[in-house]
């Protein structure tokens, strides 16, 4: 079994904190330089997919320059064993939660770390570490 572990990483970030990162939001980039000054700054690949999707005619260079800056998560088999839990466990209990988002927590938790994004509601999971970025 591969353990999603890095040393060093001191949060997980959320596709809404690094878009508004990548949209010059002061905010944003207060938030990741303070986080990078604690540790390395991660994100799953889920995030890649959410980021480009949406991207514009224009934004390939600098959005690409950013996300390759950070940690890259793999979601493995670890991971998605642990995000299928947490939704069961939800649903389990009447509620619902998208996958991507169990995805992106339970990399978060995978990795013992913080996750930073302002979609707090998307994260109901009573274990996970959470910082609102606004």
């Amino acid at each position: 079994m591969r353990i999603s572990r890095v040393q060093g990483v001191s949060c997980v970030v959320d596709t809404d904190i690094a878009i508004d990162f990548l949209r010059k939001r002061k905010y944003a980039q207060t938030m990741l330089e303070h986080w990078a000054e604690e540790g390395l700054l991660a994100v799953s690949t889920l995030t890649h997919l959410e980021i480009y999707q949406g991207m514009k005619t224009g934004e390939e260079r600098n959005t690409t320059v950013f996300i390759d800056g950070l940690i890259s998560i793999d979601v493995d088999v670890s991971i998605a064993r642990r995000a299928g839990g947490m939704i069961g466990e939800l649903r389990s209990k009447g509620k619902t939660v998208g996958i991507a988002d169990a995805i992106i927590a339970a990399t978060a938790l995978q990795l013992d770390t913080t996750l930073l994004t302002n979609n707090v509601e998307h994260y109901p999971f009573k274990e996970l570490k959470v910082v609102r970025g606004l």
